[in-house]
């Protein structure tokens, strides 16, 4: 077009050359790594470390979180979950525990006090058997860490629940014989002699005992009922069973307990002839708990549309309570088995999978055929695993997290995210990272795109029709002049435009970034609705420097463009500048205008603009730096329309974005 207007090829080989570096965003590779770098960091203060930086932009999109139970889910440890004192439930214990299981670990906990109970009473006796009966130990008092069996260490904890202490307990009845536990016997008993101070009727000894309930309740013929012991009915062992079965449908392990006195110390070798007749105490079930932060983590899940699945290798029952209590299994949910998992066909897990939230008994293969299935109904995948044949399901995810205490090197390998604490909790994080990291990702390169489009139309706009418009506002020839040299463009991309990007990639998340509905298929940054948006934002960038293009000479009361070119070029040059500093604060809140409450919350992008302005003031007024870009010194009054057309132009982008967050509303709405 310049040539055909028979403009010098060499100034025609500068506008070829402004309009290619105008087309190229050339900060946008140093920015994006930045960003991505930024988040893994923030990530690993989070214990989980990303082994792949493209993984950190595909976090924000899952939609399903295949997880383990055991260490992910759970604490891995046994806990008791519920007493029975003789035959009835102590209620007082339940919500203790519930308390106990939802707070935060590491605080302190309250403990609960036997109060007024006398020494007969079977609650007592029950947690001075457990505690007594019982070869677990503490090996740091302060820190509460015990080791032993984890069933054993479990009811050492029961007791310091009660405050009850065993090194202080064992003082008082110190243990004279002990029969261990046998899986054939399946019970344990130990033999403590009583302290002169105590007053259990006078007794020497005390025989305490635990074991499988049917076992237990086969060795008793007493029970204590009320503070008294009673003979024990047949309705009495109706109800143990009973009590046993309720348990054990909620996939815990039950103990039971009995004692019983002694006045002489047994035979080593006939300690099993004394375990007779004894007085049966009551029972308790215990169960790996739920980690407490894991609550949380899963109701933000829900929150965001995210589905949980288990996929563990217990057994179902041990599966579905823990599904239930953590809120995983809704009422029309289901759960298979490995069993169930491998008479269906790919055609039928297909239909199936979006009702299944728990798989158990499941061998790593199935995994594979698990993550298949969800990715062919379009969904985002993350998959757990810690053993070497868990690799294939790990790196078929989207999303492969491997668990860094307990996992092995072939699954840290094949994974995308390694989990330094195994906690679900942990997962739910980097998701909410990802989130802020690709929402961040959005913000910048579509501001970084508008911003070069704007560019380009403005160079393109003003050589191809700039004299003839300049012909129509002055009716004079010869006012055609280049808009912006390519230092002055590569100066935009990198520093005016490099400064504020670099500061959205770190922008603060907004406050209900989890509460957004995942959706299946992968969200597209440049999709047809964001092209259109930076098409049409571009263009409107372009209308205030074009305004001061074109109107300019009449503004400015100068024609002589000969003399004061430089004004000229540097009052569009600048214009844009500030415009597209203006606009990086429509994108704090993707489409929703400037006018909203926090919008200069991110300091590092409020200091990126005033310092982006005080560098372009510095090009303008600083005379060798105004040889390098080719500006001069500006008034006042150029100023004054400089700052006018940057601000109406933004204002300007907001009303229309404003018009259409609220069309978008209605709709979602309707």
């Amino acid at each position: 077009s310049g040539v055909l207007k028979d403009y010098s090829i060499a100034r025609m080989l500068l506008v070829a050359v402004a309009l290619a570096v105008a087309a190229i965003p050339e900060g946008l590779p140093a920015i994006v790594t930045v960003s991505l770098a930024l988040g893994v960091q923030r990530m690993a203060k989070n214990n989980a470390i990303v082994r792949k930086l493209s993984s950190v932009e595909t976090l924000g999109g899952v939609s399903v979180i295949c997880t383990d139970k055991t260490g992910t889910l759970t604490k891995n440890k046994m806990m008791v979950r519920k007493i029975y004192s003789g035959l009835k439930e102590v209620k007082d214990y339940n919500n203790f525990i519930e308390r106990y299981n939802k707070a935060d670990s590491n605080s302190s906990k309250k403990t609960l006090t036997i109060g007024n109970l006398d020494s007969n009473s079977a609650l007592k006796l029950l947690i001075d058997n457990a505690v007594l009966c019982n070869d677990a130990y503490y090996i740091n008092k302060e820190t509460g860490q015990i080791t032993g069996d984890p069933t054993e260490v479990a009811l050492i904890e029961l007791g310091s629940f009660y405050s009850v202490d065993k090194n202080k307990l064992e003082k008082d009845y110190p243990r004279k014989l002990e029969e261990p536990f046998d899986s054939e016997r399946k019970m344990m008993t130990t033999i403590s002699k009583i302290s002169t101070g105590d007053n259990r009727r006078n007794q020497r000894y005390i025989l305490f005992s635990k074991g499988a309930p049917e076992v237990i309740a086969g060795r008793c013929t007493r029970i204590i009922k009320n503070g008294r012991i009673e003979n024990l009915t047949d309705s009495d062992k109706e109800k143990i069973i009973e009590n046993n079965h309720t348990l054990a449908a909620k996939a815990m392990r039950n103990l039971a307990f009995a004692f019983k006195y002694l006045d002489e110390l047994p035979d080593e070798e006939k300690i099993k002839e004394v375990e007779e007749d004894l007085v049966y105490l009551g029972m308790v079930g215990m169960i790996d708990p739920p980690r407490p932060e894991v609550y949380d983590a899963i109701e933000k899940c829900k929150r965001a549309n995210i589905k949980i699945i288990m996929v563990t290798g217990d057994h179902k029952l041990t599966a579905r309570a823990i599904g239930e209590e953590l809120g995983i299994l809704g009422p029309k949910d289901k759960v298979i088995d490995g069993t169930e998992f491998d008479l269906m066909t790919k055609e039928k897990l297909g239909k199936q999978i979006e009702y299944i939230r728990i798989f158990a008994r499941v061998s790593p293969s199935n995994k594979v055929g698990i993550v298949e299935a969800l990715k062919k109904n379009q969904h985002i995948v993350a998959m757990t695993g810690d053993g070497i044949n868990d690799a294939p399901s790990l790196k078929k995810a989207d999303i492969g997290v491997a668990m860094g205490v307990v996992g092995t090197d072939v699954s840290k390998e094949s994974s995308d995210m390694i989990l330094t604490d195994d906690n679900f909790a942990t997962i739910v994080k980097a998701v909410k990272q990802g989130r802020v990291i690709y929402d961040n990702l959005k913000k910048f390169i579509l501001f970084l795109l508008s911003c070069n489009i704007s560019e380009v139309l403005l160079m393109f706009i003003c050589i191809v029709v700039g004299d003839y418009i300049f012909y129509l506002i002055t009716g004079e020839r010869g006012f055609l002049y280049i808009p912006l040299l390519p230092v002055q463009i590569l100066w935009m991309n990198l520093i005016t435009d490099g400064l504020p990007a670099m500061a959205l990639g770190i922008d603060p998340p907004e406050k209900n970034i989890m509460d957004r509905k995942a959706t299946k298929s992968k969200e597209q940054i440049l999709s047809r609705r964001r092209l259109t948006m930076v098409l049409w934002q571009g263009l409107v960038l372009t209308s205030g420097a074009l305004f001061i293009y074109f109107a300019g000479p009449l503004f400015f009361n100068n024609h002589d463009l000969l003399h004061d070119r430089g004004i000229f070029q540097t009052s569009v040059f600048t214009t844009l500048v500030i415009t597209q500093l203006l606009h990086t604060f429509n994108f704090r809140f993707e489409n929703k205008g400037i006018f909203r409450r926090h919008i200069f919350e991110n300091k590092y992008l409020n200091l990126a603009v005033i310092v982006s302005v005080l560098l372009q003031i510095g090009i303008i007024y600083i005379p060798w730096l105004q040889g390098i870009f080719k500006t001069a010194s500006l008034g006042l009054y150029h100023w004054s329309l400089i700052i006018a057309s940057s601000v109406v132009t933004i204002l300007v982008i907001n009303f229309i974005n404003e018009i259409i967050y609220k069309k978008r509303k209605a709709d979602n709405n309707s």
